[in-house]
């Protein structure tokens, strides 16, 4: 797939309030980032808290702790997992990649919490320090683990329902991957406008304001492209056999197809290969 998935600096609404929500209900931090590393959206536009603020001026620079997330978000970007890890201030964070067609689309983060009660020691002298720190939220192994799923699950829904404001138009991009999937099976609108949570009506639409053209003839294209990469590949493999391979039965039809689209015969093509 050429280019590279991005996420746009706006988040659709939807999202915005599923990060609220979440927020909310954990008392933690939910940031949207984008896959340079960006801060995009903080769930309930919520700054750092309290104890990180004043551990960032007197004891850790920010410039410390971003960089330690930047370390993070390229573990998790190569790796494709979500990860914890605990920060210099001694709490929590959970860093998880968000994955679009393969590619890193950006980074959600979760923190910052206590998994202890157990006090960090630059801190031991510092009550006002030890007051703050243990007003933040407390979570056990299991606790955590349970976000950890859960974040899991939102980014899939968020991904899967494209609530996201993406550079290159994510849901033509997911057409073709699925067409490229289903080539050699029986393709029909209705099953991809299903796979895209999109009425089949509004695909058509959608595919004929945007890239003047139709699902039909799109699937065309993408199977005739299919076949010349199978002829580039190996030039000797049968009109008949490469035809079945991109899902049309039909040696005759194919050929005639191929000759009406690309002005030419399939043994033309591959002679001049």
């Amino acid at each position: 797939m050429n280019g590279h998935v991005s996420l746009d600096v706006l988040l659709s609404r939807e999202v915005c309030r599923l990060l609220d929500s979440f927020a909310a209900i954990i008392k933690t931090q939910v940031i949207f980032y984008s896959a340079g590393g960006e801060i995009l959206k903080r769930g309930r536009d919520c700054s750092v808290s309290p104890f990180c603020s004043i551990v960032q001026k007197k004891y850790f620079s920010l410039e410390t702790c971003q960089k330690l997330d930047r370390k993070m978000q390229e573990f998790t970007r190569r790796t494709g997992k979500l990860c914890s890890y605990r920060c210099h201030a001694g709490l929590t964070e959970i860093i998880a990649p968000i994955r679009v067609l393969d590619e890193i689309a950006g980074f959600v983060g979760l923190g910052q919490f206590r998994i202890s009660d157990d006090i960090p020691d630059f801190i031991r002298d510092d009550p006002e320090m030890i007051r703050r720190y243990l007003e933040l939220p407390r979570f056990t192994p299991q606790e955590t683990e349970c976000m950890k799923d859960m974040l899991h699950a939102l980014i899939e829904y968020i991904v899967d329902r494209e609530l996201i404001s993406f550079s290159e138009n994510l849901r033509y991009r997911r057409l073709v991957c699925y067409i490229g999937d289903n080539l050699a099976g029986r393709l029909t609108l209705a099953q991809a406008a299903n796979h895209l949570h999109i009425s089949a009506s509004g695909l058509e639409h959608f595919l004929h304001d945007k890239y003047d053209t139709s699902f039909k003839r799109l699937v065309i294209q993408l199977r005739l492209r299919r076949a010349e990469e199978l002829w580039r590949a190996s030039p000797d493999t049968p009109v008949r056999e490469v035809a079945n391979a991109v899902g049309i039965e039909d040696a005759h039809y194919f050929s005639r197809l191929y000759h009406k689209e690309r002005g030419m015969s399939p043994r033309e093509f591959k002679d001049r290969l």
